[in-house]
C-alpha cells in the first residue's frame, strides 16, 4: 500500500515545484563535466597517475521582480573511487575495504559555488549592485578570472557595483579575501581588495580598459620585523587594448605594481631573503616594483578550408634581480586572481601567483598558437610555448644566483625553463555536450628543476612530463 503512494506523491511534489517556479519566475540549469586524466610527472622512477575527476553543478535563477534577481549555484567536485582518508571524493569505500563492500555516499561535499543577489538600478542611480559569492572576471581573465578549467573553479565573496551607459562601463568591486576578526576580540585582521575598472568600446577597432586595484592585507604575516606585523598595502595599475586592425586580431596590455612588498619578499628563498637588510632588523620595509607586459597578434584565414588561424604571443612578468636586492625592492609580479591555465601552458607549471613557480625569478613566455576546424563541429588547436626566467641567471658573479639556496652552486645558470606543447581536439557532440581531448608534453630544464626544489642537476626529478585527458561537458 505504501509503495503505491510513492508515485502519486512524487508527481504531486514535482507539480508543486513547477507551480512555485512559474509563480516566482525561477529557471534551472546545470552542468555535468567528468574528465579522465593520465599524468606522467618529472620523476622517471614514478608510474603514471590515472584518475577521473568530476564537476556537477545545479543552478537556480529567480527574477524576484523587475529590480531584484537572485542566483544560486550548487557545486560538487571530486575524484572517483577515492579512499576514506581522502575527503576530496564523492563516493568512497565503506570501511576502506577495497573490493569487498559496495561504495557509499559518505561525504557531505555539496556547497554553494555562487550565491548572490543583483539589485538593478540601485536607488535609481543607474548602478547595478551584485552582492554575495560570485565569479569576478575582468579583461579576459588576465588578473581577475574564475579559473574555470579546474573542476572547483574560483569565486570571491564580493560586492560589485556596475554602471553601463553608451559605449562605456564603470565598475567598483570589493573583495573580502579573509576576515580574521571575531566578536570577542573585535580584531581587524582583514585582507581585502578594492578594484576600480573602466572599459570603453570603439577604440582602435576594439575596446580599451583600465584597472586600478588596492590590496589591503592586515591579516598579519608574522615575522621578526615590525614591517611584517604592520601588514601591507600595495597597488596594481594598468591598461589593456584589444581589437582588430588591418585584418589582424591583437591584444596589448601593461600593468605596474607598487607599494609595500615586505611580506612578499619574506616568502622568497631563504638565501635571497637574507640579502634584504630590512627583513633582518626593524629599520624599514621592502618596496614593491613589478611589471607585466603582454602582446598577442593573430591572423585568421577565413577563406581557406577550416578557417585556420595563427597567433604569435609574448608575455613578460618581472622577477627579482640584483638591482632589486640592492635597492631594497621586491620585483616579482603578482598575477592576483588570474586563471594562469589559460595563459602559461595547460600543464599548469606557473600558477603560483606571487613567485610563478620560478622562485621569484619572473617569467617570459614566447608562444605560437595554431587553430583550425578540420570539419564542421570539430576544432583542433596546437600551442607551443618556450619559457624562461625574466631575471638574468647568466653570471657567476650574480648575487641572486649565488644566494639562491635552491641552486646547486653559485655558477651560471641558463635562463631557460623548458618548453611545452599543448594539443587539443574538441567536438560539439550536440547542442548541449562538447567532447574534448588533449595531450601536453613539457620538456624541462635544469634551471626549472632546481628552482622548483627538485635537487641537483641530473637527479630523477629532472625528467620530462606528460598529461593526457578526455572530457565530456554537458550543460542543460
Amino acid at each position: 500500500m505504501k509503495r503505491n503512494l510513492i508515485l502519486p506523491i512524487a508527481v504531486a511534489v514535482l507539480m508543486l515545484a513547477s507551480e512555485v517556479a512559474w509563480a516566482a519566475d525561477v529557471s534551472f540549469s546545470g552542468q555535468f563535466r567528468p574528465r579522465y586524466n593520465v599524468v606522467n610527472d618529472a620523476k622517471d622512477a614514478s608510474n603514471a597517475d590515472k584518475y577521473f575527476d568530476t564537476r556537477v553543478r545545479l543552478n537556480a535563477k529567480a527574477n524576484v521582480n523587475a529590480n531584484t534577481e537572485v542566483f544560486v549555484q550548487f557545486q560538487s567536485v571530486g575524484q572517483w573511487g577515492t579512499a576514506d582518508a581522502d575527503t576530496s571524493g564523492t563516493r568512497v569505500q565503506q570501511g576502506g575495504s577495497i573490493g569487498n563492500e559496495q561504495a557509499h555516499d559518505t561525504l557531505n561535499d555539496v556547497g554553494f559555488h555562487q550565491a548572490f543577489v543583483t539589485l538593478k538600478n540601485f536607488y535609481g542611480k543607474g548602478v547595478d549592485a551584485k552582492i554575495g559569492r560570485q565569479e569576478i572576471v575582468l579583461d579576459g581573465h588576465r588578473l581577475f578570472g574564475h579559473t574555470g578549467w579546474t573542476q572547483g573553479a574560483a569565486t570571491q565573496d564580493a560586492i560589485r557595483l556596475t554602471h553601463a551607459g553608451g559605449n562605456h562601463t564603470l565598475q567598483y568591486i570589493y573583495i573580502e579575501n579573509f576576515n580574521g576578526g571575531s566578536k570577542s576580540t573585535h580584531g581587524n585582521a582583514d585582507d581585502a581588495t578594492h578594484v576600480f575598472h573602466a572599459a570603453t568600446q570603439g577604440v582602435m577597432g576594439g575596446a580599451l580598459s583600465g584597472l586600478f586595484a588596492i590590496h589591503d592585507d592586515n591579516s598579519g604575516a608574522g615575522g621578526s620585523t615590525s614591517a611584517l606585523d604592520d601588514g601591507t598595502v600595495w597597488y596594481t595599475a594598468g591598461a589593456r587594448q584589444k581589437g582588430k586592425a588591418g585584418g589582424l586580431d591583437y591584444r596589448v596590455e601593461f600593468y605596474h605594481q607598487f607599494g609595500d612588498g615586505t611580506i612578499a619578499a619574506n616568502d622568497l628563498n631563504s638565501g635571497i631573503k637574507a640579502n634584504y637588510t630590512s627583513l633582518n632588523d626593524t629599520s624599514g620595509s621592502v618596496d614593491r616594483d613589478a611589471t607585466m607586459f603582454g602582446i598577442r597578434v593573430g591572423k585568421t584565414f577565413k577563406n581557406a578550408q577550416g578557417s585556420p588561424s595563427i597567433t604569435l604571443w609574448y608575455d613578460r612578468l618581472s622577477g627579482t634581480d640584483d638591482d632589486d636586492i640592492s635597492g631594497n625592492d621586491f620585483g616579482g609580479f603578482d598575477t592576483m586572481y588570474d586563471t594562469g591555465h589559460k595563459f602559461y601552458g595547460f600543464m599548469d607549471m606557473y600558477l603560483n601567483r606571487q613567485n610563478l613557480g620560478t622562485a621569484g625569478m619572473g617569467l617570459e613566455d614566447i608562444a605560437i598558437k595554431l587553430k583550425t576546424s578540420p570539419s564542421p563541429g570539430w576544432t583542433f588547436k596546437a600551442d607551443m610555448h618556450w619559457f624562461s626566467t625574466e631575471t638574468d641567471m647568466d653570471g657567476a658573479n650574480s648575487t641572486l644566483v649565488a644566494a639562491n639556496t635552491l641552486l646547486n652552486d653559485a655558477t651560471s645558470q641558463s635562463n631557460s625553463l623548458g618548453s611545452e606543447l599543448d594539443l587539443t581536439l574538441a567536438h560539439k557532440y550536440d547542442a548541449n555536450t562538447k567532447i574534448q581531448m588533449g595531450f601536453s608534453r613539457y620538456w624541462t630544464s635544469d634551471t626549472f628543476s632546481l628552482l622548483n626544489g627538485a635537487g641537483s642537476q641530473g637527479t630523477t626529478s629532472n625528467d620530462d612530463s606528460d598529461w593526457f585527458y578526455v572530457q565530456a561537458d554537458t550543460k542543460f
